[in-house]
This record gives C-alpha cells, sequence and structure tokens, in this order.
C-alpha cells in the first residue's frame, strides 16, 4: 500500500514540475517576443557622465536659505503644549471610564466576602477541635 502511494506522490511532484517548467519557459518566450509587455529596461542604463557638466555650472547659481530658529522653537513648543493636553484629556477619560466601570460592576454585582466566613468556620472548627481534644486527655483512669 505504501510502495504505490510513494509511486504517486512521486509522479503527482514530476507531472508538477515539467508543468512549471513550462510554464516558466512561456512566460520567459512571451517577454522575449514582447518587450513592451515586460518591464522598461531603458531607465537602468544610465548615462552619469552626462550629468556631471550640468553640476558644475549649478553649484555656482545655488543660494542658500537661512532658518528662522525662532520661529521653529515657537511651533514646536506650541505643538508640545497641544499633545500634552490631548493626552491629559486623554488619561483622564480613561480614569473617569475605569472608575465609571468600577462603579457600575460593584453596583450590579452581589459580591460576598468568603474571607470573613472562612475565617469564622476555622476557628468555630478550631474551638471544637480543641474541646475534642481537651475531653480526650481529661479522661484519664479513675485508678491512678
Amino acid at each position: 500500500m505504501s510502495k504505490s502511494f510513494g509511486k504517486f506522490l512521486l509522479c503527482s511532484a514530476l507531472v508538477a514540475g515539467a508543468a512549471y517548467g513550462a510554464y516558466s519557459y512561456l512566460q520567459k518566450k512571451d517577454i522575449i517576443t514582447h518587450p513592451e509587455a515586460g518591464d522598461d529596461t531603458d531607465d537602468d542604463f544610465d548615462d552619469f557622465s552626462e550629468d556631471l557638466d550640468e553640476d558644475l555650472t549649478s553649484s555656482k547659481e545655488r543660494s542658500y536659505v537661512s532658518l528662522n530658529l525662532d520661529k521653529a522653537e515657537a511651533l514646536a513648543t506650541e505643538a508640545f503644549h497641544k499633545a500634552k493636553e490631548v493626552i491629559t484629556d486623554s488619561v483622564q477619560q480613561v480614569k473617569d471610564t475605569v472608575k465609571s466601570v468600577a462603579d457600575n460592576q460593584s453596583a450590579h454585582t452581589s459580591f460576598t466576602d468568603l474571607s470573613e466566613i472562612s475565617k469564622e468556620a476555622v476557628k468555630e472548627t478550631s474551638e471544637s477541635a480543641e474541646d475534642t481534644v481537651e475531653e480526650f486527655f481529661d479522661d484519664e483512669d479513675p485508678a491512678q
């Protein structure tokens, strides 16, 4: 049974490999016969020697822009204060939501604190156990 399944698996792999090979051959053949259907390869072959001549003349005409640091600092502080306000408001909203959810849960649930009940049960059990132990040791032999 496993021998025939192995043969079936091998034949399936061979057929799949042959189909993929034929598909990729036909795709490559289609690109070679129709170059406009493929990627444009004209952009890949730039001649950079032409660009060097143009750069020398344009560098003399270039002017620099002076930076206004006071205006940039004012914009940065304004953005900081706006972000601080937004974050503060968001934090307050989260706190209010958490508080309302906690209040809502405490109002709608009948939570019983089992720790107090278990402490009382342990006390009662320990007292009864002490009484039993004392009675056991008090029952000594009256002959002695």
